[in-house]
This record gives C-alpha cells, sequence and structure tokens, in this order.
C-alpha cells in the first residue's frame, strides 16, 4: 500500500512554498564530511537527491552552479512534483528532474534505475510522515547511499517539541470542523484568542505550578506570533501543525534505528555536538561524562537539559564512523574547510548578525572582513594572528550564520567587458524576473537567501558583462517606469542598482568572460 492518501491529497491542495535550506546545502554536507574524515565525493560531479522536495527549490541552486552534477526530488504531490520541472524547464537546468513518488511503493526495478546517491537529503519530512514511512526513508538511505555517501534528515524531537505538541493539538482542535483555509484562519483567530487570555491571567494567577504553565505558554504563543504576524509563513504553520501527520522522536530512539539499519550519526550540521559538547558547566558535564558513556546517551542528557526541539542530523554508514564515541579532531583537518562570514564593527565590537563576538581576535576578524565575501581559510592568515587563529577560526565556523565549504570561493566585482552574470545564473534569475508570487526562494549556490523581488531581478539581468553601471542605471529607469508609471530619481535609481549589484556579487553569481 502507498503513503497515506490523505497526505498526499493535503499536499497536492495545499503546496508548500520551496525554500532553500543551508545546514542540507551540499556544498556544507561536504564540507562537514570532509572536516570529520567520512571521505564524501567532490560535490562538482556528484549525484545529490531530495526526498519530499516540493518543487524542488532546496536542490535546484546546486543544480544550476554545478552542471555535471545529477540531481534528482522525488515527492509524493503530483501538483508540487510538475510545477517543479516546468519551472526547471524555464530556467533551462538539465541536470535536474522531479519525481512523483511513494517511498512506499518504490519496488526493486524503481530502486535500480535510481541508483547510488552521493547526497541525499530529507528535510522537513521525517517528522511529518508515519512510523512506516519514517522506516521507509531510513531504509532506502541505507540501499541508496553509496559507500562514501553523506545523508541530511532534520526532524523534531523531544522533549522540547512537547510543548509545541500542545500548540498544535490545540489548532487541530479549535479548528476540527473547518478544511482548507479556512483551517488556518480559524487556528490563527484563536491563537491570538488563548495568546490575550494568558496575557490577562498571567499578573492575577496565584498558583506557581499555574503560573509557571502560564509562562511556558506564554513563550510558545509568542513564537508562533513572530511567524504570523506578517502572513509570510502562513504555509509554515499549516505544515507544522495542521497537517495530518506531526510525530517528534528522541534522539537516542532515532540514533538506535540507524544503528540497527548500519547507518551512524556524524554529526549536527550545526556541528554544536563537535565544537560545544555537553552543557559547558563543569560540575553537569563531569556527571554525564562519568554516567553517559556512549555519545548518543550523552547527546540525549543535552537535549533533555537544553529541552531541544528540532535536530538537523549528518548521517552516514556506520563503517565511517562510531557513532558511539567522540571524534577526534586534529589542528590538520581544519586546514581543508573554509568559512564565508558577514562580519561587522560597531565601535569596539564585532558581529556576526547580532551575535557578539570574542574581541581578543580582532585582528582575525578584520582580516575576515576584508577578504568578504570571498571564502577564507586558515592559509589566509600568518604570523601573529595564525598563533590566536586555530581558537579564532574556531570560533567562527562553530557560528550558525556562517557558510562552510570545502573549497575556495572567490568574490568577482562587476566589471563591463571582463565579468557578467553567469550564464547558469541567467535562466534561474529570469524566473524570478518573471513572476511576482515564486513557489521557490532564490539562493545562490550555498543554499543562502538572494534578496533580490521581481524587479531585482530584472534588473540582474541587466549584468550581461556589455552594460555599464551608468547604461543599467537607465534601464533599471525605464523598466520602473513602465511596470509603476511613474519616474524614479537618478540618485535613487543608482542606489537601487548598485544594491543589485552588491548582491550579485555578494551570492557569487558572476563569473569572468
Amino acid at each position: 500500500m502507498g503513503q497515506n492518501k490523505e497526505v498526499k491529497d493535503y499536499y497536492d491542495k495545499f503546496p508548500y512554498f520551496s525554500a532553500a535550506f543551508v545546514d542540507s546545502s551540499p556544498i556544507r554536507l561536504h564540507a562537514i564530511a570532509k572536516f570529520l574524515k567520512a571521505r564524501p565525493t567532490p560535490t562538482k560531479t556528484a549525484r545529490v537527491l531530495e526526498i519530499g522536495g516540493s518543487y524542488g527549490g532546496n536542490i535546484l541552486p546546486f543544480a544550476v552552479h554545478n552542471k555535471d552534477a545529477e540531481v534528482i526530488g522525488i515527492d509524493i504531490s503530483k501538483t508540487q512534483v510538475n510545477i517543479g520541472n516546468e519551472i526547471a524547464l524555464q530556467m533551462g537546468v538539465k541536470n535536474f528532474q522531479m519525481l512523483q513518488k511513494d517511498i512506499l511503493s518504490l519496488s526493486d526495478e524503481n530502486i535500480k534505475l535510481l541508483g547510488k546517491f552521493d547526497y541525499i537529503i530529507a528535510h522537513g519530512f521525517y517528522s511529518w510522515v508515519k512510523d512506516n514511512v519514517k522506516n521507509a526513508l531510513l531504509a532506502m538511505i541505507k540501499i541508496l547511499l553509496k559507500p562514501h555517501g553523506v545523508a541530511f534528515v532534520s526532524y523534531n524531537t523531544y522533549p522540547g517539541w512537547h510543548s509545541l505538541d500542545i500548540m498544535r493539538d490545540f489548532m487541530l482542535f479549535v479548528s476540527k470542523e473547518k478544511k482548507g483555509v479556512r483551517k488556518l484562519e480559524i487556528s490563527k483567530n484563536e491563537l491570538e484568542f488563548f495568546a490575550d487570555f494568558v496575557k490577562a491571567n498571567l499578573p492575577y494567577a496565584k498558583d506557581e505550578i499555574y503560573i509557571a504553565n502560564l509562562n511556558m505558554l506564554k513563550v510558545q504563543l509568542e513564537f508562533l506570533h513572530e511567524i504570523l504576524k506578517e502572513g509570510k509563513n502562513d504555509y509554515y504553520i499549516s505544515h507544522e501543525f495542521l497537517e495530518p501527520t506531526n510525530d517528534a522522536v528522541y534522539f537516542y530512539e532515532f540514533a538506535q534505528k540507524l544503528k540497527i539499519l548500519g547507518l551512524s550519526h556524524l554529526s549536527e550540521a550545526s556541528l554544536d555536538d563537535i565544537f560545544f559538547p555537553g552543557i559547558g558547566i563543569g560540575k553537569y558535564d563531569n556527571h554525564i561524562n562519568a554516567n553517559f558513556k556512549s555519545k548518543v546517551d550523552r547527546e540525549q542528557m543535552r537535549d533533555f537539559m537544553l529541552n531541544r526541539s528540532f535536530r538537523k542530523s549528518i548521517i552516514v554508514h556506520k563503517e565511517n564512523v562510531d557513532s558511539e564515541q567522540d571524534i577526534q579532531i586534529g589542528i590538520d583537518d581544519f586546514v581543508g574547510i573554509n568559512f564565508i562570514a558577514k562580519i561587522t564593527q560597531k565601535d569596539d565590537k564585532f558581529y556576526i548578525k547580532d551575535e557578539v563576538l570574542n574581541s581578543k581576535f580582532e585582528k582575525f576578524y578584520k582580516k575576515a572582513m576584508k577578504l568578504y565575501p570571498s571564502s577564507v581559510g586558515l592559509k589566509n592568515f600568518d604570523g601573529k594572528v595564525c598563533q590566536d587563529g586555530m581558537d579564532a577560526f574556531l570560533s567562527i565556523i562553530s557560528n550558525s550564520n556562517v557558510i562552510l565549504t570545502g573549497k575556495k570561493f572567490q568574490c568577482l566585482r562587476y566589471e563591463a567587458g571582463k565579468t557578467r552574470l553567469k550564464e547558469c545564473v541567467v535562466g534561474y534569475v529570469s524566473y524570478f524576473a518573471s513572476t511576482k508570487k515564486p513557489v521557490i526562494l532564490m539562493a545562490n549556490e550555498f543554499n543562502e537567501k538572494v534578496e533580490l523581488d521581481d524587479m531585482g531581478a530584472k534588473v540582474a539581468l541587466l549584468f550581461d558583462g556589455k552594460n555599464s553601471i551608468d547604461d543599467i542605471v537607465t534601464k533599471f529607469r525605464l523598466l520602473f517606469q513602465k511596470e509603476f508609471d511613474t519616474d524614479v530619481n537618478i540618485s535613487d535609481a543608482n542606489e537601487y542598482v548598485l544594491k543589485v549589484k552588491e548582491s550579485l556579487e555578494n551570492a557569487f553569481f558572476l563569473e569572468k568572460f
């Protein structure tokens, strides 16, 4: 029997916006596996499979930039598969294909035709299907993953998801008589009612246990409010809280399933289990280390103590790593890894996004800032900088907002007659120029969002190596006049074009010719 028909019908009627996720990018998976000595296949010619790929927006950026790779997405939804293939055809991407498949119904012949893969991705899939499909997914990974292949599976985890289960149960209850869009509308309205009650009742509550429960509800309701406040993430709420299945799992149970199949948990995509094992407080880490001998059990204790609700696990065949033991990392292992980090300085402090960095490594940060957005490796540092370089490098690559790669990326600046929008990117950008409501996210090769709307994409196409910046400004003003029936002054037009230019450069969308 195939996967639950209810799930298929749900995704056909309410397709999931197809975002791109940095942690599941083959570029990052390769870098981490290389760093942890799993000997992954270089990405340039890799075979990549995504299971539950929606329209394919998570793997299209990789396919666009790696024409010698083969990229396949599988999804149960006919609607999403057909549209994904239409988009790829429109873009002219020839090494990408979406297939409508139910993984419970794959025959031996289907599996043989699919072949083996270097990278397998299942983001937002495992927790959102029934147990038999969960088991089928992991079995497929075991069968389809090459000997040194790397898989990525994300899933909701307990204990942290328990409190969000309450939010899901509440939304399912209040909307139980509704269908489709009305189900979401009712849920949103009742969440506001619930949040108002908690806010009004907290100041007057007396019982300590009741107050603690109200505060827990308040945190989760505020979390949902932030997601919903701009109306941009309705699709997330629909599929996270209103779709037929959403079952979290404890990490140790997940790891045990892998072990039975002959797979092993290599690390989290964030690398926090490698760089920051334990709690970070000696008294408690000593207790955990003394009483829980395996890495998996220590990780599960960490999940309990930090109330973790989501994991992004990197998986390999068990022959490549012992998941029960800590991975030993030496200085030589850092040489093959590069990072791309947007570090900013304000007064005497350095930041990545809103996170303050250790000011001790000022010289390291300034060197990285000078090289940005090109990738940076330990080989870029020498002399006194390198004495603290190891600690500084570690502090940077363990930051969740930093791009990791196993190869160098050199940023090119736009200069008419010398550089242009990459030929492989033209079709990709053209899709976004042709619609105000794309169903996939524009992203670079690392799956980072590229901040260009449809007008920005139209302007991006003017960076063809023939037009000067002045030419592009003039043409942008004509485009603006045609679309909005009003003029934009030269100063504002020039500023806009320069922002598009910066976006293209930082996304590595340019090439020499």
